[in-house]
């Protein structure tokens, strides 16, 4: 797995270059959905199917997607005659697209990056290359962020409240409708207008992971590397500073983060985070974004927000909200 600062991952991904993003594509994401859809149909009822046929989709979503920003995309790839030779060359292709590993990691890992990230975070720690406006621009183009569509404003007038900002994918779990309010607070993910690029290959990473879980006949190829325990490990922790109580953040096991993160998936949680300007309260009870009981941990946004922000971009934290951005819930990726 390739160690690089993110000023020297940006400069070599070059997020702004159509071309650059139909190497990634045409070079690794072509292969790796012809290979799933191979696998899904050669053995079908085996768990193996589920997982390779989820990836196929995410990797014919991700191609589509890409031609609209792009242009036309080559999809020419062979597949082995071998069932097993198929099922190797899937886990080891699988394997070098993960985050961070090889060229092909490095896509991902950039997209990744910016599914979810303030403002502030984004352009003072992580790629401040990114302050060129031109770049950023097209950058945000290809990959679907919308700056004057943020998936989160502070509800307050204050000069931070740029700075708190959260830019992301609206196609990737993020914003949700509360249909359940009480001592049981449970958020519905929202459905997305259209895919883009960047939410796209988020959903692709989360089946990669699936498939790199090795369920069924899967199981019989050994990679090289436990790629996905190996990049958790490297991941910050889950901030103590928000973690007041046991239960606090929900459990996301993410070789099912390819089905538990879908567009109308239920999350169900008994502690929640209520925001309320520059407030933020974890609660036990929830009857309304300004009704609550048993406050657990107070903190303000600017402290929540910058304590999160290593762990949410990595992955080891995952974050959903309420559409309004007045209640949100606190999810751990788990190996």
């Amino acid at each position: 797995m390739s160690v690089v600062s993110p000023d020297e991952l940006i400069n070599e991904v070059k997020p702004w270059d159509e071309g650059s993003w139909k190497k990634f594509v045409e070079t690794y994401v072509v292969p790796i959905g012809v290979l799933a859809r191979k696998v899904a149909e050669q053995f079908i009822g085996d768990a193996s199917s589920e997982v390779s046929k989820a990836l196929a989709d995410c990797a014919s979503r991700t191609i589509a997607v890409a031609e609209k920003f792009i242009g036309e995309v080559k999809r020419e790839f062979e597949t082995p005659m071998d069932p097993i030779e198929c099922l190797r060359l899937l886990v080891e292709k699988c394997g070098n697209t993960f985050l961070g590993v090889g060229e092909g990691g490095k896509y991902t890992l950039l997209a990744w990056t910016l599914r979810k990230v303030t403002k502030e975070y984004l352009y003072e720690a992580l790629y401040p290359t990114l302050k060129d406006e031109v770049k950023r621009k097209k950058a945000f183009e290809i990959l679907g962020i919308r700056e004057d569509l943020p998936l989160f404003v502070p509800m307050v007038k204050s000069p931070l409240t740029e700075n708190l900002t959260i830019l992301g994918y609206p196609d990737y779990a993020s914003l949700c409708r509360v249909e359940e309010w009480g001592t049981y607070v449970t958020l519905s993910i929202l459905p997305a207008r259209e895919p883009t690029l960047g939410g796209s290959i988020c959903k692709f990473v989360d089946a990669v992971v699936a498939v790199l879980s090795r369920p069924g006949i899967l199981s019989g190829i050994e990679p090289s590397a436990d790629v996905v325990k190996i990049y958790m490990d490297k991941c910050p922790s889950k901030p103590t500073e928000l973690t007041p109580v046991y239960g606090s953040w929900g459990e996301l096991p993410w070789k099912m983060g390819y089905s538990l993160l879908g567009e109308l998936s239920k999350w169900r949680s008994d502690l929640t985070w209520s925001i309320s300007g520059f407030a933020v309260r974890c609660v036990d009870i929830l009857t309304s974004p300004d009704k609550w009981e048993f406050v657990k941990q107070e903190t303000n946004l600017l402290s929540f927000l910058r304590w999160l922000m290593p762990s949410l971009v990595t992955g080891r934290a995952e974050l959903l909200l309420s559409f309004d951005g007045r209640v949100t819930l606190l999810l751990e990726r788990k190996v």
